[in-house]
């Protein structure tokens, strides 16, 4: 049975109501805004029917004070009122209720009027739902995609292919982890966190357009073949700048650009292509620097050995400040046994 919330200093009223309504509903009343409000930290009704004429905190300030806070705000409110005063009505329109109800109120009026209103709430709800499932069908979609093109690309040049797999959950892990512990805040949003999770995989995309030659070769890069090689940092990020045009919501194609363009880049300026330092380099790329050379080092190559965790965490801890963000690099040292669970996925034992 749904609940309903009357909030009236009006006994008399507050009896009709529940007389008129609790055939059909479970029916709560309140005389004031601070009696309402105690009852909505312990319960959520469906609706709620408010007075705007009480006594020390009226109908206006009490559905401020409800949609002021996010538990409440989705519930509807129907104004109970005995003026016929449109300014109050758009007021009261703007402040986010949904209806009206004329007082002294005409029982089946009420009660087709709060049916209605649940009906259009219900259907709201329900097109809300189906919206989440299809916007996170979506993004499970294009995740897939950007996976499957990273493994594409990370084949060519990965004994095993999972190296961006790896370097995108330490990615996932560092950034959690610090939104966790409250760092960045203005950064870390929930749009934020999705989407760098979402395009890590991409930020070597630019390595599509490196020779075999240069790619697999086994032995050092002669210095010509090394300028070759930086330049998949420029092409990765010219690749996704045209991925994103025509794209509505390419945030996150806009975060892997930026991944792909500067995660070469080193804290103390002496990175590639820009030399860029510092703060200047974006957030993602001095995040997916710390994971690309831990997993690069552990990683066993045609043209390498791998390193053990020791020695692997040991570089990445005299990169700080100098090839790492230290702060970056703090984070990812106190994760440690999150990060070498990681490290083990896709090894070949």
């Amino acid at each position: 049975m749904k609940k309903i919330l009357v909030i009236d200093d009006n006994k008399a009223t507050l009896a009709m109501a529940k007389q008129v309504l609790s055939d059909e509903y479970s029916v709560i009343a309140v005389i004031s805004g601070f009696q309402a409000l105690k009852y909505l930290e312990k319960e959520i009704p469906d609706l709620i029917l408010l007075d705007l004429n009480m006594p020390d905190m009226d109908g206006k300030q009490t559905m401020t004070k409800i949609h002021s806070d996010e538990r409440w705000r989705d519930i509807p409110i129907i104004v109970l009122t005995v003026e016929n005063n449109p300014q109050n009505e758009v007021e009261c329109l703007e402040m986010g209720a949904v209806d009206f109800i004329a007082k002294p109120f005409v029982p089946q009026v009420m009660k087709s009027r709060i049916a209605r209103t649940l009906e259009l709430i219900g259907y709201r709800r329900m097109l809300q739902i189906d919206n989440e499932k299809k916007k996170m069908q979506i993004e499970n979609m294009k995740s897939q995609l950007i996976m499957v093109l990273a493994d594409m690309i990370d084949n060519r040049h990965s004994a095993t292919g999972a190296h961006v797999r790896r370097v995108s959950m330490i990615v996932e892990a560092l950034v959690k982890k610090m939104r966790a512990e409250g760092m960045f805040h203005e950064l870390l949003d929930d749009r934020y966190v999705l989407s760098i999770c979402l395009s890590a995989p991409l930020y070597d995309i630019g390595k599509i357009k490196i020779p075999d030659t240069v790619l697999k070769k086994q032995g050092d890069l002669t210095e010509e073949e090394f300028e070759l090689m930086k330049t998949h940092t420029t092409e990765g990020a010219r690749i996704l700048d045209e991925c994103a045009k025509g794209i509505e919501d390419n945030y996150y194609l806009i975060l892997g650009r930026d991944m792909a363009a500067y995660h070469h880049e080193w804290w103390n300026g002496k990175g590639y292509p820009y030399g860029l330092k510092g703060l200047k380099i974006p957030f993602c790329a001095r995040v997916i620097a710390v994971a690309d050379v831990f997993d690069a080092l552990v990683s066993k190559r045609s043209y390498k050995r791998q390193m053990s965790f020791e020695q692997a965490f040991e570089i990445i801890k005299k990169g700080s400040g100098g090839h790492f963000d230290p702060v970056i690099v703090d984070v990812f040292l106190s994760i440690r046994p999150e990060i070498e669970r990681i490290s083990m996925i896709g090894v070949d034992n």
